[in-house]
């Protein structure tokens, strides 16, 4: 029998989130029907109309068992300027599909893994589960979750098969520009080492100058970007992600291992995630705005706590990793307390191994923020 973590982040998440009123630990942007797109691009009656009926006309087959052309030039958009054509997508089952497929394409039994830490806990775990001797490349609040560069030279060498980052960072929210990303590249690229990163919450950049590129962006063929639907886009109820990179060996490997795992997406997803990553600019344009004015509500609760919370403010994503400057304070009972008998769910950084700190989701609800901040500041308070 295979070896394996329990997942806590997810397992918390499961125990509490059909149940609480209030949820501030959701990670998606607000969840969006076919209908709120087309209104969104304009609204087209005949577009949806036309959806509609493809839809009850289509024959419930496997469809394209590596995802329709359509689709797959849907997801090559977002990837402008990198390079990437159609051929370096591999179609999964959502983001937690994506890295799971590259990291059973990629670690072998023994193979030393660079991850970046806190982060989800996927990302570190199914590498050991494959047999990975993984080493954590911390992220230090006092640092403002930015790397220490010089260290992670010295974690990866050329025994290293694989280096894992996550941009925007989850759960700190924190965002890595193009001279960062550039650096772990050639630090990378120097010890021919493979690079992943997952760019979920891409491109979910609502508070930065400069948007960064992708990773894919630096000309680096054994570099790998994860993704979703899910998360930026506010489709979680699609289950579709990729795997996007320019090294054609690799996607033969992956396309192999699916073949074990997935066969094929949903026929029904395929399609409505074509139609909603044509009309992504509005979707974006949409959560820009809901995570900006939901992280003044949060900043607005932080400065009235008078220093009994304190956070680096994301640049991009919709998760934030609060810290709570209350002595030997156990955020793990804290939060079970507010889901249970509060009806406000957090998520605990002992799900992160950072006790001390919440995460908070910022995509979603104002008024769960606006109701879930006062009752954890009373319970703080007591």
């Amino acid at each position: 029998m295979v070896k394996q973590e329990d997942f806590a982040v997810e397992q918390y998440m499961d125990k509490y989130e059909k149940y609480v009123k209030y949820n501030m630990g959701e990670t998606c942007c607000y969840s969006l029907s076919i209908d709120e797109i087309n209104e969104l691009a304009g609204g087209d009656a005949n577009d949806v109309s036309s959806l509609s009926q493809d839809l009850l006309s289509t024959r419930l087959t496997y469809g394209h068992i590596t995802g329709s052309p359509e689709l797959k030039n849907a997801i090559t958009n977002l990837y402008q300027g990198t390079g990437l054509t159609s051929d370096g997508i591999v179609v999964t089952n959502g983001a937690i599909g994506a890295n799971f497929l590259s990291f059973y394409g990629i670690v072998d039994k023994g193979d030393h893994v660079v991850v970046v830490d806190p982060t989800y806990q996927q990302l570190s775990s199914v590498p050991k589960m494959f047999g990975g001797n993984v080493d954590l490349f911390e992220l230090k609040y006092e640092d403002q979750y930015q790397p220490d560069l010089a260290k992670l030279d010295k974690l990866v060498t050329p025994n290293t098969k694989l280096v894992v980052i996550n941009n925007p960072n989850n759960p700190t929210g924190v965002v890595w520009g193009d001279d960062i990303l550039s650096q772990i590249v050639d630090i990378c690229s120097k010890n021919d080492t493979y690079l992943l990163c997952d760019e979920v919450y891409r491109p979910l950049y609502h508070s930065v100058d400069h948007s960064p590129s992708s990773i894919l962006s630096f000309g680096y063929e054994k570099a790998i970007s994860t993704s979703s639907i899910s998360k930026a886009f506010s489709l979680a109820g699609l289950r579709l992600g990729w795997i996007a990179t320019n090294d054609s060996h690799l996607v033969r490997e992956f396309l192999s291992k699916r073949d074990y795992n997935t066969i094929s997406i949903s026929i029904i997803d395929d399609k409505l995630a074509t139609y909603a990553l044509n009309h992504y600019e509005k979707i974006l344009e949409k959560n820009y705005k809901l995570c900006q004015e939901n992280l003044e509500v949060i900043d607005k609760y932080i400065n009235e706590s008078k220093g009994l919370l304190e956070w680096i403010r994301p640049q991009g994503g919709s998760t934030c990793f609060i810290k709570v400057n209350k002595k030997d304070i156990d955020t793990y009972k804290l939060a079970c307390d507010l889901a249970e008998k509060e009806g406000v769910l957090l998520v605990p950084g002992e799900v992160f191994n950072h006790r001390g700190y919440l995460r908070v989701g910022f995509g979603n609800s104002k008024e769960d923020l606006e109701v879930g901040f006062p009752i954890l500041q009373k319970y703080l308070e007591q």
